[in-house]
C-alpha cells in the first residue's frame, strides 16, 4: 500500500464503503484503493461488512463472482451469481451478502458516486439506476482491466499514484460499457486470453485439487501446449504458479491470526501440514508457527 498509513487507507474505505466499516472489518479481506475507486478480494472469509444486514454504500458497487457461493439479498430478492457476470448496485440500497460455509470469491469494485455519474454521463443522458442488475459478460476485456488495477496497485513505483487513477478511469468506463453495449458474437480466445483465464482460474480455485489437463479443458489446449505457453508468458510452470499463489493466500490466512496451521493448509489446499510447512519455509525462510509467533 505504499507509504499510505493505514488510518489514511481506511478513511478512503470508509468514504467509499461506509463510515462504520472497521479494520477488523477487513480481516479476511485484500485491498486496493486510488482516490475515486477501491477494489476488494476475499481471501479465505467473508468481510464483515459485507455480511451486516440491510447495509448501504455511499458509492456505486459491482462484483465480479469467481464461483456459485455468493448470494446477495436486497429488499425484494435474492440473487444467486455466477461467474462471466456483473452484479451492479447504486448508492444507498440496502443489501447484505449472505455468509456461506465455504469463503467467498469474488473482486468488488466500488466507484465513487459522482465520479461514476460524470463518466456515465458521456454515454447516456440519464443515470441508470442499479438495483441489483446482473450483466452477462461477454468478453475477458472488464478482467483485463481489473488485473491491470491490481497490478499498480501492488507496484514500487513512486507514480503508482496518478497511474491507479488512470487505470481507475479506464476501468470505470469498461464497466459502463460493459453495461450498455449489446451482446457480441463469441470470440476464438488469444493465447494471451487463454493464459489469462488459467490464471484466474487457478486465482479462484486454487484450494481444490487442480491438474494440468484440467486446466488444459478449460481453454481447450492439450497439456502439452498449455505447458509451453504458460511458461513463456508467465516465466514458471503451471504447477509452480499454483503452488506460489495456495502459499500466497496461506501466508495471508495466517497473518489474520484467526485459524491454525493445519487450518490454513486444507484451506490452500495442501493435503500434508508438514508438506505445506517445508514448502512455506522454503519460500518465507520461516516455518509458519513462527509467522505466528512474531
Amino acid at each position: 500500500m505504499g507509504a499510505e498509513s493505514k488510518v489514511q487507507m481506511l478513511d478512503k474505505i470508509k468514504a467509499l464503503v461506509g463510515e462504520s466499516i472497521t479494520e477488523e472489518n477487513l480481516t479476511f479481506i485484500d485491498s486496493f484503493v486510488s482516490k475515486n475507486m477501491a477494489l476488494f478480494i476475499p481471501i479465505g472469509g467473508s468481510c464483515g461488512y459485507a455480511v451486516t444486514p440491510w447495509h448501504t454504500h455511499p458509492s456505486y458497487m459491482f462484483l465480479l463472482p469467481y464461483d456459485n457461493e455468493t448470494t446477495i439479498v436486497l429488499e425484494n430478492k435474492k440473487l444467486e451469481l455466477n461467474p462471466k457476470t456483473l452484479f451492479c448496485l447504486s448508492p444507498y440500497i440496502a443489501h447484505h451478502e449472505i455468509q456461506n460455509y465455504f469463503p467467498p470469491k469474488y473482486c468488488a469494485v466500488f466507484i465513487e458516486k459522482y465520479f461514476f455519474e460524470a463518466s456515465f454521463s458521456n454515454y447516456c443522458e440519464k443515470i441508470k439506476k442499479f438495483d441489483g442488475d446482473i450483466i452477462v459478460l461477454q468478453s475477458l476485456d472488464l478482467e483485463f482491466q481489473i488485473e491491470k488495477f491490481l497490478q499498480e496497485s501492488n507496484s514500487e513505483y513512486k507514480n503508482k499514484k496518478d497511474l491507479l487513477e488512470l487505470l481507475a478511469e479506464l476501468l470505470t468506463h469498461e464497466i459502463i460499457r460493459t453495461i450498455i453495449s449489446k451482446p457480441k458474437s463469441s470470440v476464438q480466445l488469444t493465447q494471451n486470453q487463454r493464459i489469462n483465464k488459467v490464471v484466474k482460474y487457478i486465482n479462484a480455485h486454487f484450494e481444490t485439487n487442480l491438474t494440468l489437463l484440467e486446466l488444459a479443458q478449460k481453454v481447450n489446449l492439450s497439456k502439452s501446449h498449455l505447458s509451453k505457453l504458460f511458461g513463456k508468458e508467465m516465466d514458471v510452470s503451471v504447477m509452480e504458479y499454483i503452488k506460489n499463489v495456495r502459499l500466497t493466500n496461506a501466508k495471508k490466512m495466517l497473518q489474520s491470526q484467526v485459524l491454525s496451521v493445519t487450518q490454513v493448509s486444507q484451506q490452500c489446499g495442501f493435503n500434508s501440514t508438514s508438506y505445506f510447512t517445508k514448502l512455506f519455509k522454503e519460500k518465507y525462510n520461516q516455518t509458519p508457527k513462527e509467522l505466528l509467533k512474531r
